[in-house]
């Protein structure tokens, strides 16, 4: 659950019953909205009521700030308090003039609004701007919208993702600076070496091995082609897995499968990461760190099993997604269609999980370091009647909203991280409060 500090502000001249009962149907709808609140009974008149309301905030562990105005309120009094909590996200919330007995009536809520933003413009502090009374429902969308950007951001901070080797292939974009990660967005990276994820699979008993056949059995079928040999990799895998989530504290992992699991151990991870994805835990491959972030992120927004993926193909439009073996099986269209099945290409061996994502729209994001800092990708899509690549990876075909030339000129790499649903309004006051460049496509 959310926790946020609700600031209210006012001027002792201007404290009318109108004002309070604005106050108070603020309260009321974040109450009904489920935000657990830390507020002041009273609205705060003054620089030194203020600034130790600021120490108490901050002895709350809460995820932002929220401003609300019930009345004119004088700057100072308002910046006292925002200097001792400015390291959190600040969202200010006022409401316009409104009819009263035939008449346009103001509290001055709506005037001290601008006057407060631009002090902190001027002084390079961050926040969201809410315009709206507390009976509008789309004032108070935006209020839950706030609340859950700042969660993401306050538990960015506290996420722990394992990566098992290193980034595949020279893939240089999936390679990071692990002090700037952690800096600047929040994620601590445990580097784990593959021999000990081995060497805890090759040690699994029977029954700690076929979990992973029992718990798969709920969401995919099994082809024929794949020998038991290869289930039983994959159950050692999953064991494993699940081992180091466990010892190193996880929220995330990701694995190198190229190519000490995919050509040496002969079976790589994918069916195993993509049943611990509906676990809880955020998992991917190929060493890509960025894009582990990514899916991260986005998990947080919309609390559901996100993807990932390659961008194989764009053509009028319509972008070719799939990965080499991953993905999370309740993702499928139908789920009853969804089956492991044995890669067998290329020299490599072992199980990949077969589906055909489900249709909807989708958001797609990429996190990249780029010279001077860090930049995200992000569109929305539409995804469309699929197929099977080469009729056993899973695929998803999709139409983006936007443009063609613009995605592929600010490509920064193959990997995407994927969604469904519409986070880009969340993705964009992320990028606000975190000081992260964004291309919108």
């Amino acid at each position: 659950m959310s926790k946020i500090a609700f600031v209210r502000l006012a001027h002792r001249d201007y404290k009318s019953e109108i004002s309070m009962q604005k106050g108070n149907e603020a309260i009321r709808a974040l109450v009904e909205r489920k935000i657990e609140i830390f507020y002041n009974g009273e609205p705060i008149v003054d620089e030194v009521k203020a600034r130790c309301f600021g120490y108490k905030i901050n002895s709350e562990n809460v995820d932002g700030v929220l401003f609300f105005f019930d009345t004119w309120t004088e700057a100072s009094v308002a910046i006292s308090l925002a200097l001792e909590i400015k390291h959190l996200p600040i969202a200010i919330w006022g409401f316009p003039m409104f009819f009263s007995n035939g008449l346009m009536e103001s509290t001055g809520s709506f005037v001290s609004m601008p006057v407060f933003s631009g002090s902190l413009k001027r002084l390079g502090i961050k926040h969201e701007f809410i315009l709206g009374p507390p009976s509008d429902k789309d004032t108070i969308e935006k209020i839950v919208s706030f609340v859950k950007i700042a969660n993401t951001i306050k538990s960015l901070r506290a996420v722990r993702i394992g990566l098992v080797g290193y980034a595949s292939m020279g893939m240089y974009p999936g390679t990071f600076d692990h002090l700037l990660l952690r800096g600047k967005i929040g994620p601590e990276i445990c580097h784990i070496d593959t021999y000990t994820m081995l060497n805890i699979a090759q040690k699994a008993k029977k029954a700690q091995y076929k979990e992973f056949l029992k718990n798969v059995k709920q969401y995919s079928d099994i082809a024929e082609e794949l020998s038991y040999e290869y289930l039983e990799k994959e159950g050692r895998l999953y064991y494993a897995i699940k081992k180091l989530i466990k010892i190193y504290y996880l929220d995330s992992i990701n694995i190198k499968c190229q190519y000490e699991l995919s050509k040496e151990y002969r079976c790589i991870a994918c069916p195993a990461l993509s049943l611990i994805a509906l676990e809880g835990k955020v998992t991917g491959c190929e060493g890509d760190i960025l894009t582990t972030v990514s899916q991260v992120i986005l998990n947080l927004l919309s609390k559901q099993p996100v993807t990932y993926g390659d961008i194989l193909n764009i053509e009028n439009g319509e972008v070719l997604f799939s990965a080499c073996g991953f993905a999370p099986y309740t993702l499928a269209e139908n789920p009853k269609n969804v089956k492991l099945n044995n890669i067998n290409q290329s020299g490599f061996e072992g199980p990949i999980v077969s589906l055909i994502y489900k249709k909807g729209i989708i958001t797609y994001m990429r996190l990249n370091e780029g010279p001077n800092g860090y930049i995200m990708n992000i569109g929305i899509g539409v995804g469309l009647d699929s197929e099977l690549r080469q009729g056993k990876f899973p695929a998803l075909k999709f139409k983006i909203i936007g443009d063609e030339e613009k995605f592929l000129k600010t490509l920064y790499s193959q990997h995407y991280a994927i969604c469904y649903g519409d986070y880009v309004k969340e993705l964009l006051s992320l990028c606000n409060f975190l000081d992260i460049d964004h291309i919108i496509i």
